[in-house]
């Protein structure tokens, strides 16, 4: 019979070697982070649900009795019925816990964080302010074997009432590590909607620099949404903030980028996903004119060099 792990190389060429079967979604840890799982103890046996968020729209199903035809007696299942449950709620507790430790942590380090250089090589290089963004003044083990740099850009991400939820964590080379939830987090650029080439409009964007970009370009406000799988939750929440605001997605253009819907390959997920965010909210939608992949700071860099020429 097919194992788990099997199963998991056949259908995305990567196993968590020990998952936890207790009917709650993990990811994986290190080069496994990209997939994400549930599994669940039932009357016939193991059935576990994955998947790879490199194609967020394609499950995979796994049933441990496939091909047996057998169930578990009746004993053997409320025992692993009871074992799940104990399993579920000590984790949950846990997890509760160490999420708890690591904001109380991520607080402090904020707290502690100088304000960043205007010639940080990050934003040096690509011509834009680190707007609300901080910099680490020492270097810091947030989890076991995972650091914050002395120097690096520590950009807030914030809840809907303003609360720190968490940071993304950007090097001087430009990789960046996400610290904490960005689950429907945002963070605001720039003053109100009354500022701005057009008062009343309210950008939103999915990356910080690009955020940066269009409000240097405009002076008008930016929300930024830091994905595209949360681009639908900062338009819902500025709709229903500002009703009367004129929403625009700076959407990026992945040309040549494709990702799975329905099991339909579709083109530009940039644009796609603040597209139907957009079709939900009322909004508008604007990706840079530039005939190659792209997003509004590549646009910016790409007017600065026109002008050096």
């Amino acid at each position: 019979m097919t194992s788990l792990q099997d199963h998991m190389l056949a259908h995305i060429g990567a196993a968590i070697p020990d998952p936890i079967i207790d009917g709650r979604w993990y990811s994986g840890t290190g080069k496994l982070d990209k997939i994400s799982y549930v599994g669940h103890h039932l009357a016939k046996g193991v059935l576990v649900r994955y998947r790879d968020h490199r194609t967020p729209d394609v499950y995979h199903v796994f049933k441990e009795w496939e091909g047996q035809g057998e169930y578990l007696n009746r004993n053997e299942y409320q025992r692993r019925k009871a074992e799940t449950a104990r399993a579920a709620q000590q984790a949950a507790a846990q997890a509760k816990q160490d999420r708890a430790d690591l904001l109380a942590k991520l607080n402090v380090i904020w707290q502690n964080a100088r304000e960043a250089d205007r010639e940080h090589p990050y934003t040096g290089a690509k011509c834009i302010m680190p707007i609300g963004a901080k910099q680490a003044a020492e270097r810091h083990e947030i989890q076991p074997g995972q650091y914050i740099g002395q120097g690096d850009l520590l950009v807030p991400v914030c809840s809907h009432t303003g609360r720190l939820q968490g940071i993304q964590q950007i090097t001087p080379t430009g990789r960046k590590f996400a610290r904490g939830s960005f689950k429907a987090g945002l963070m605001w650029i720039g003053g109100g909607l009354t500022t701005g080439e057009v008062p009343g409009r309210l950008y939103i964007t999915e990356g910080w620099a690009t955020g940066i970009a269009v409000h240097m370009r405009t002076r008008n406000p930016v929300v930024v949404a830091f994905s595209t799988g949360n681009l639908l939750a900062t338009g819902q929440w500025a709709r229903k903030r500002y009703p009367d605001a004129g929403l625009v997605f700076a959407a990026d253009n992945d040309l040549g980028s494709f990702i799975t819907v329905q099991g339909q390959q579709v083109e530009n997920p940039g644009r796609y996903y603040a597209t139907q965010a957009a079709l939900a909210v009322n909004a508008a939608v604007i990706t840079p004119p530039m005939g190659q992949k792209g997003d509004w700071c590549d646009w910016h860099l790409s007017q600065i060099g026109q002008i050096r020429k």
